[in-house]
């Protein structure tokens, strides 16, 4: 009787740890390992919070007149009017008129996308192209794209080209791209 009551203890010892305590115990490190991954992801998120905060200080202290330079350099949409109004505008300070403006193709698509720069909402810059031509003298024709260099609007000159139209006039065909955010 004396090794009876102590094997009977210790059977339902085992039976108790094997039905209750072990499986319990295999739920709390499963939670545990849960609760970690939690932790991490508040850490990360304090940590982008205090980063998003650094960064609104910084963009507070830009003045309102740069801020609307920096949306007309890279705007975060496509304003085909307002480009070629711009580009307008430039051409005529040289006393140009444009002709022939055609639109390109909008490369819109995550796959002609540039990985390079990203915008506000994730996505990469997407961009077109512009044709036109203008008729002037070469020398009026640098200037002009002096112009279009020194504008605050990215512009990528993909294409040039000219003919003779009359004496010292060229009829010159250009083909810019410009850029935007998503």
């Amino acid at each position: 009787m004396q090794l009876f009551i102590p094997a009977i203890l210790v059977a339902a010892a085992i039976g108790l740890f094997s039905t209750y305590i072990n499986p319990a115990y295999q739920a709390t490190k499963v939670l545990q390992t849960q609760v970690s991954a939690f932790e991490d992801a508040l850490g990360k998120a304090r940590d982008l919070k205090s980063e998003r905060d650094k960064i609104g200080k910084i963009y507070n202290t830009i003045s309102p007149d740069d801020l609307q330079k920096i949306e007309h350099m890279l705007p975060d949409n496509v304003d085909n009017i307002r480009l070629i109004i711009d580009i307008n505008g430039i051409a005529a300070g040289r006393g140009l008129t444009l002709k022939n403006v055609a639109l390109g193709t909008l490369s819109d698509s995550k796959a002609a996308r540039s990985a390079s720069a990203v915008g506000a909402s994730g996505d990469a810059t997407g961009s077109v192209s512009v044709g036109f031509s203008v008729t002037t003298t070469y020398e009026n024709f640098l200037l002009f794209l002096a112009d279009l260099e020194h504008s605050l609007r990215i512009l990528d000159v993909e294409k040039v080209s000219l003919k003779p139209s009359g004496t010292s006039n060229y009829d010159m065909s250009v083909t810019l791209r410009t850029y935007w955010l998503h």
